[in-house]
């Protein structure tokens, strides 16, 4: 997550989609916080606020609450926060230490940073990990500064907890074969680290999305299966990835 991305499409998406999952429980939302870039236009999809008649069906507390955040210019996950969007919800926003120096020190500083987290969101009952960019493709070193914009399966692993079901973020990438082909393969290697894959959400507006559902419980799994149903072809539900 970036700070300039606040309020756009798939803010929106996200939000909605765990509105719905996390409705009544106590929701760890760790934002995954990465410095904001200024080398492309990512986070300038706010033209859905514009045609409420085709997009604030789906969710319009949320639809009015992130069209004031954005008329207020608060380009900052606080303002998601303090608008009580998540209301049972407990945030984690400090930046994922990725600029440490020397970069050696990166791993360890990131150590500390999860700890942090992990202490953080000790009495919650579902996590929500928003990595900029996603799952760690094969290769990224935890030293390299664009390491702070994934999630690598260590990380998960230190934020696990009795089984506790977590939602892991994952935008899509342009890999070979496809989508799918992707969702399928990193699902394997979730399951590979010891994770159980309860499914996955798809989300397509503008660049597609995937959300990783990790030990779901049965009401997560019927809660993730109702979704799609309120989003016309828009998000899509993958039980068996």
């Amino acid at each position: 997550m970036q700070n300039r991305y606040v309020g756009d499409i798939g803010d929106y998406v996200k939000l909605a989609i765990l509105r719905k999952l996390a409705r009544d429980r106590k929701l760890g939302v760790a934002w995954w916080l990465f410095p904001d870039e200024n080398h492309n236009g990512d986070g300038g999809h706010r033209e859905y606020m514009e045609r409420p008649e085709q997009w604030k069906r789906y969710d319009p507390g949320l639809f009015d609450a992130l069209v004031l955040i954005n008329n207020r210019k608060s380009r900052d996950v606080r303002a998601i926060e303090d608008a009580s969007l998540l209301p049972n919800a407990v945030f984690a926003r400090d930046k994922v230490p990725c600029d440490v120096r020397p970069f050696a020190q990166r791993p360890e500083a990131r150590q500390e940073w999860l700890s942090g987290m992990r202490a953080r969101f000790k009495d919650c009952d579902v996590l929500f990990l928003d990595p900029d960019n996603g799952v760690a493709p094969p290769g990224l070193k935890p030293t390299l500064q664009r390491a702070g914009k994934s999630v690598f399966a260590e990380d998960i692993t230190a934020l696990t907890q009795n089984d506790r079901p977590m939602i892991v973020y994952h935008h899509q990438t342009r890999r070979k074969g496809g989508h799918q082909i992707e969702i399928c393969h990193i699902a394997e290697e979730l399951r590979s680290g010891g994770f159980r894959v309860s499914g996955v959400l798809r989300a397509k507006p503008w660049s597609p999305r995937a959300f990783f559902i990790l030990n779901g419980d049965e009401d997560l799994s019927h809660r993730a299966v109702e979704i799609p149903n309120h989003w016309d072809s828009w998000i899509s539900w993958n039980p068996k990835p």
